[in-house]
């Protein structure tokens, strides 16, 4: 779709800034939260059921890692930030 030339670009939409922020803070604090679960797993044994829930959710924090990504790039897309 082409852009309207009497439209206002999109990085001036309100908000897309402070909407890329927060999904930066938020992948960050998933990102920690992987590094905290790492090292508490490495003090568990390894066949026991709760390395296996640990291990499932940090699967599952790396697929939240991968979606957050995906949405900061189509962000700085968006806002040609």
């Amino acid at each position: 779709m082409p852009e309207d030339p009497l439209q206002p670009p999109l990085a001036h939409a309100p908000g897309l800034e402070d909407l890329h922020a927060g999904l930066h803070d938020v992948l960050r604090l998933i990102e920690i939260e992987h590094a905290l679960l790492r090292g508490r797993l490495e003090s568990l044994k390894a066949d026991s059921e709760g390395a296996r829930l640990l291990e499932g959710v940090m699967v599952l924090g790396a697929v939240l890692q991968q979606r957050m990504a995906g949405l900061l790039h189509t962000c700085r897309e968006i806002g040609k930030l």
